[in-house]
């Protein structure tokens, strides 16, 4: 009597489980926090894209075709889509789309528009890019507002997280890039760890990680820094294209453009993404100063699990939510 109890029991919380993964992928609006649509003016839009030999094809779909682009070409060719392309530079090949963002806000420091959207070329080559990016465009067609989409989010600060990250290899995810990038020599920070680099750069804590180089930011989080402050970073970055410093920029935006408190927060991680990272981050606690990555692996591999990953986070939302900090 007590074992069919038992097996009964196991059976009703067996399917309570399967009602909540069911409720969370059909109806994940119930969970999300909204902000109203905007009523205000349509605020001006710039959409800045880092380019090296990607075709750019995806600025002729939807719902990227209803834009005009500025392209930061640091390929040797200009063999790219340029219907909608209103203004094209060519810059060197350093510092991956990191530098480009940064050259860009310098360079343009006093005539920046209300928000700028950063893209690097290659969002049509993986899933997980093309998919974020979708979502990036849309949330601020419909509320009128930049986004910094959240990847990662602390439950303490990125500092202590990550602070033991150090990369020794990697290699690109994008095979258009990877053709004309192959045995690029990787260059490794001059300060190492993470941790120790974000101390010299930074004297305040944040949450929140936007990865692959795709958000959006209010101009007026952009002018929380005066022009030589972008400029020197941008200068960090010179002088390599495959380089470890990338990587800690991509967990430091919101430290380089802080406070973001006219940039709309979008959490878009989920239990299952976020236990992915934390295998990271435990391993470097565990081994700290020994502990380093080599990501140096053939595209699909990398590609793949990123595409999962961000596949379970579209159909689950389990933490999607919209914030603004104050």
């Amino acid at each position: 009597m007590k074992k069919n109890k038992y097996k009964f029991n196991i059976f009703v919380l067996f399917l309570v489980v399967i009602i909540i993964i069911y409720i969370f992928i059909i109806f994940p609006q119930l969970f999300n926090k909204k902000i109203k649509n905007s009523n205000y003016p349509k605020k001006n839009l710039e959409i800045i894209i880092s380019r090296f030999n990607e075709t750019l094809k995806w600025t002729t779909i939807e719902p990227f075709n209803k834009y005009k682009y500025i392209v930061y070409n640091k390929g040797d060719n200009e063999d790219y889509e340029q219907l909608n392309v209103i203004k094209s530079y060519k810059i060197k090949n350093e510092g991956k789309c990191d530098h480009t963002y940064l050259y860009h806000i310098y360079k343009n420091y006093y005539n920046l528009v209300d928000i700028i959207v950063f893209l690097p070329g290659c969002i049509d080559e993986n899933y997980f890019k093309l998919s974020k990016a979708k979502i990036l465009i849309n949330l601020i067609e419909k509320y009128n507002e930049a986004f910094f989409i959240i990847d990662y989010k602390s439950e303490k600060t990125i500092l202590e997280d990550w602070y033991y990250f150090k990369l020794d290899d990697y290699s690109s995810m994008t095979k258009n890039n990877l053709i004309k990038n192959q045995n690029i020599e990787f260059r490794k920070s001059k300060i190492r760890p993470f941790g120790k680099w974000y101390e010299e750069n930074f004297h305040y804590e944040i949450k929140n990680v936007s990865l692959f180089g795709i958000m959006s930011i209010n101009k007026k989080d952009i002018y929380n820094n005066d022009r030589e402050y972008y400029k020197i970073f941008a200068d960090s970055l010179k002088g390599s294209i495959n380089d470890e410093l990338s990587h800690y920029f991509e967990k430091s935006w919101e430290a380089i453009f802080f406070p973001l408190k006219n940039t709309y927060l979008l959490n878009y991680s989920n239990s299952i993404s976020d236990s992915l990272l934390n295998l990271a981050k435990f391993h470097s606690k565990i081994y700290k100063y020994n502990a380093s990555y080599n990501l140096n692996m053939p595209p699909f591999i990398s590609s793949m699990l990123w595409n999962v990953t961000y596949f379970i986070n579209s159909c689950t939302y389990i933490k999607y939510s919209i914030s603004k900090n104050q």
